[in-house]
């Protein structure tokens, strides 16, 4: 029998995710503050709960997708939080992107109730997650890790256990870095090729497919080719990622120059107005910084 699983966060990420699980046979409760985010799960199929709290008491796993670490604090010790359900033998995965410091003290006040928490953050974007191309970085309780394992393979393609809790974060800093650069770097090749009069359409087909190619050239590509950028990952949200990217490297003194680079860009997307925007918007940026003239500018 399926493990009933609630979706604690129902944003890009999270409403993916738990439309996936409906569709994959799963049970799903969701919570979210959002109205629009909770009627839009609804209408995939997702029962909607009033709190962390009762998704606690109702579900085998609780899978969290949250914006930040008050949102965090607030759904595991908050009011009506997880650690209010006094129900011990769940799972809890944590999915996000946020400092390891701050998931440990909910891992520990949660221990100490009898609930298990993983750190298991994700790599690819909301369209990935659309797709179920999607790939989890498990981290902490290698028996809970492996008890929850169907229910990660309900919505992604790969699943790796990497270690003791903390481990999954310390892994997606080094993925969120390579996709930072890679991005830019697929930008700058595609300002690069229009300016020297190349189709975009071309550049996408012909140098992606070559020794250059990468997953973000491929995911974020068609973006820059039609010069338009829902956001798959806003700017706002990513300029939160490459905070704490930068403070992780900070405290092991490890030297980030390419990171740091590429950090300027998604300044510049900031200071353009582009926050909402997906980040693969800094094909535009760098569009404007060369006076490139295309038939669609960005709106």
């Amino acid at each position: 029998m399926k493990q009933t699983v609630a979706m604690i966060g129902l944003g890009i990420m999270g409403s993916a995710i738990s439309a996936n699980l409906v569709k994959n046979g799963f049970t799903v409760l969701g919570f979210d503050v959002s109205d629009s985010a909770k009627a839009a799960a609804k209408a995939k199929g997702v029962a909607l709960v009033g709190s962390p709290k009762e998704a606690a008491a109702r579900a085998d796993v609780l899978l969290l997708s949250l914006p930040s670490v008050a949102a965090l604090d607030a759904v595991v010790a908050g009011t009506d939080g997880i650690l209010d359900s006094a129900r011990g033998g769940i799972v809890v995965a944590e999915l996000s992107t946020l400092p390891i410091e701050d998931k440990q003290r909910s891992h520990d006040a949660l221990a100490a109730v009898g609930i298990t928490m993983l750190d298991c953050p994700l790599s690819g974007t909301g369209g990935q997650a659309v797709s179920g191309d999607l790939s989890v970085y498990m981290s902490g309780d290698a028996s809970a890790a492996e008890k929850i394992r169907p229910v990660f393979a309900g919505f992604s393609r790969q699943q790796d256990h990497v270690g003791p809790f903390g481990n999954g974060m310390r892994m997606k800093a080094v993925a969120n870095m390579l996709v930072a650069i890679h991005n830019v770097a697929a930008a700058e090749a595609f300002v690069f090729g229009m300016k020297m009069g190349l189709d975009p359409e071309s550049i996408l087909k012909v140098a992606g497919n070559g020794a250059g190619g990468s997953r973000m050239f491929e995911v974020r590509g068609p973006m820059m080719v039609k010069d338009e950028y829902p956001a798959t990952m806003k700017v706002s949200v990513w300029q939160k990622d490459m905070h704490i990217i930068g403070e992780m490297a900070k405290a092991v003194a490890c030297p980030t120059p390419l990171l740091n680079t590429s950090a300027i860009l998604y300044d510049a997307a900031m200071a353009q107005g582009r926050s909402e925007q997906d980040t693969g918007s800094v094909c535009a940026v760098l569009g404007e910084m060369a006076r490139l003239k295309r038939v669609n500018p960005a709106g």
